[in-house]
């Protein structure tokens, strides 16, 4: 009865470390989301011209996690275009967004609607290369710190486990 409780408080460490390294692994997944979100709109945008209510809305149908809730937001806050500017409508998108996500999106803001297809471009590409940075960091994070996590959970268990018995 002893081994099987000692097992069982191995395996349940051993669980919560990959716990946590999935959940580093969603987050840097999340970012390449955005990433995607971002050489989407740029290929529609200087392609195509897109007009901003279409592009959200189809972003908002092909993408998902957080890319997509972002353009849903988005393509949400188009209807208030007359009663805000597109800058504040883009901040209040970024919102559920973590501060590191918003700073590299928010510049985007003030060239959405406002400036020809070049300008809105290059500051797609730099968000883009910012976005790339955070989710290169994420994955770097991701792959150190799971393999961290997950080792000193089960250890911190096992442990534990020779403790009690």
């Amino acid at each position: 009865m002893r081994l099987t409780g000692a097992a069982l408080l191995t395996a349940a460490g051993l669980l919560a470390g990959l716990a946590q390294a999935r959940a580093l692994r969603m987050r840097a997944d999340e970012l390449d989301g955005l990433c995607r979100m971002l050489e989407r709109m740029a290929f529609e945008l200087g392609r195509f011209r897109t007009p901003l209510p279409a592009l959200f809305a189809a972003l908002a149908a092909q993408l998902d996690g957080q890319a997509a809730a972002l353009c849903a937001r988005a393509a949400e806050g188009l209807e208030r275009l007359g009663e805000q500017d597109m800058a504040g409508i883009w901040a209040g998108a970024l919102s559920p967004l973590e501060e590191r996500e918003q700073a590299a999106l928010l510049p985007l803001g003030q060239v959405l609607g406002r400036y020809g297809t070049e300008e809105l471009l290059l500051a797609l590409e730099g968000c883009r290369a910012d976005m790339e940075r955070l989710r290169d960091a994420a994955r770097t994070d991701s792959r150190d710190r799971g393999r961290v996590a997950i080792g000193v959970s089960a250890a911190g268990a096992a442990a534990l486990a020779v403790l009690l018995l």
